[in-house]
C-alpha cells in the first residue's frame, strides 16, 4: 500500500513537472479600443507618464498612493515610481524605453513583487480618430528558481484574465479622458514655447459687444489714431501692430489695440496711453494666411494646451508680423500667443 502511495506522489510529481516545463516561459496580453480624437492627440498624452494614472486601474485601489516623476516630460526616459499599500499596489516604476511618433510607445516595467516587464501602446489611426492597443509582455522564468519559474509558468496561465481585465478598464477611463480633451487636430500647428519679452507700446483700449466686423473697424481705427500720434511726435514703430486681449467672451470682449514704439518721450493724450506689451511664458503660434482664417488655429491651439497640460494665463495676443497693405492673404503671417499660466 505505501509503494501504491509513493508511486502516486511520484507520477503526480513528475507530472506536474514535466506539465510545467511544456508550459509558455512567456506571457502577452493585449486589449483595444477605439478613441473619437485625433492620432496627435492620443499619442502626446500616452507619450507622458503623467496618463498612467488614468490607464492603470490597479493604482485607483490605493488613493494614498505616491508619485515621482523625473527624467523628461515625455518621449524615452520619461520616468514614474509608485509607492503605494503593499496589499494594493506596492512599490514600482515605469520608463519609457521607445518612442515612435504617432505609431508606438514602450516602455519598461518594474514590480516590486513580481519583477520586470514590458509593456506598449500601439495607435493605428481609423478615420477621424484612433485604434488604441495596450500590451503586455513578461519573461517568466528570468531571474527565477527552477521551483519560481516552474510555478510562474502555472500562473502564466491566469495572466490574459487577470491583466486583461485591468486593461480593458483602463482603456475605457483613458478614452473618457481624451475624449474630454478639444478635438481639434494640431498636427500642423507651428508652436513652441517662448519666454516673450516686454515691448514699449501705445495703446488704446477697446471694450464693448461681441458683433460681426466690430472688433476690426474698432482695431482699424484705434491703430490709425496712435499712428497719426506717432506721426506727429516723430515716434518710429519698434515693429507691426498688436491686439491684446484682457477679456473674452461669448457676448463682449476686451482688448488693447496697441503698436511697439521706441522713445516714447511724450506725454501721451486723448485714448493713447503708454505701457508694456505682456512678458513671460507663453506658447507662440504661427498662423500663415487670412485674418478670416485665425479661428479654426485658436481650436487647433487650445486642443495642443489642454493635451499638453497648459493652462491659459492672464492675457493672450496677436503680433501681426505681416503688413497687410503689402503682403496676399493667403501669405499674412500672425504670431498668436497665450501666456501660460504658472503651475507647480
Amino acid at each position: 500500500m505505501f509503494i501504491k502511495i509513493l508511486y502516486t506522489i511520484v507520477i503526480t510529481v513528475l507530472i506536474f513537472l514535466i506539465t510545467g516545463l511544456l508550459l509558455p516561459k512567456t506571457v502577452h496580453v493585449e486589449r483595444s479600443i477605439e478613441i473619437d480624437r485625433p492620432l496627435t492627440t492620443v499619442f502626446v498624452l500616452l507619450n507622458s507618464n503623467r496618463s498612467f494614472e488614468v490607464l492603470a486601474p490597479w493604482m485607483h485601489r490605493d488613493p494614498d498612493t505616491t508619485y515621482r516623476y523625473s527624467g523628461p516630460d515625455s518621449g524615452v526616459g520619461a520616468r514614474l515610481d509608485w509607492s503605494g499599500d503593499p496589499r494594493l499596489v506596492g512599490n514600482g516604476w515605469q520608463e519609457i524605453i521607445e518612442s515612435r511618433p504617432l505609431s508606438l510607445i514602450r516602455m519598461q516595467l518594474f514590480f516590486e513583487q513580481q519583477g520586470p516587464a514590458t509593456s506598449f501602446f500601439y495607435v493605428d489611426p481609423i478615420g477621424p480618430g484612433v485604434t488604441l492597443t495596450w500590451g503586455f509582455d513578461v519573461n517568466l522564468v528570468k531571474g527565477q528558481t527552477f521551483i519560481d519559474g516552474l510555478l510562474a509558468r502555472y500562473f502564466g496561465l491566469f495572466f490574459d484574465r487577470w491583466i486583461g481585465t485591468d486593461y480593458e478598464q483602463g482603456l475605457m477611463r483613458f478614452k473618457t479622458y481624451a475624449e474630454s480633451t478639444p478635438s481639434a487636430d494640431f498636427s500642423d500647428l507651428e508652436v513652441e514655447i517662448v519666454r516673450a519679452e516686454p515691448l514699449d507700446i501705445l495703446y488704446i483700449a477697446i471694450d464693448g459687444p461681441q458683433a460681426p466686423g466690430g472688433v476690426t473697424s474698432k482695431l482699424a481705427s484705434a491703430y490709425q489714431e496712435i499712428g497719426a500720434f506717432m506721426a506727429e511726435h516723430s515716434i518710429e514703430m519698434q515693429s507691426q501692430p498688436m491686439a491684446i486681449t484682457r477679456a473674452r467672451g461669448a457676448r463682449n470682449y476686451g482688448l488693447d489695440a496697441a503698436i511697439p514704439a521706441t522713445e516714447i518721450n511724450v506725454p501721451v493724450e486723448g485714448r493713447i496711453q503708454a505701457g508694456e506689451s505682456p512678458s513671460g511664458i507663453a506658447v507662440r503660434v504661427i498662423h500663415r494666411g487670412s485674418y478670416d482664417e485665425l479661428q479654426p488655429t485658436y481650436e487647433k491651439l487650445a486642443a495642443y494646451m489642454a493635451v499638453h497640460g497648459l493652462r491659459e494665463g492672464r492675457v493672450s495676443w496677436e503680433h501681426y508680423i505681416s503688413d497687410p497693405g503689402r503682403t496676399r492673404p493667403e501669405e499674412v503671417i500672425t504670431h498668436i500667443y497665450f501666456l501660460i499660466e504658472d503651475q507647480p
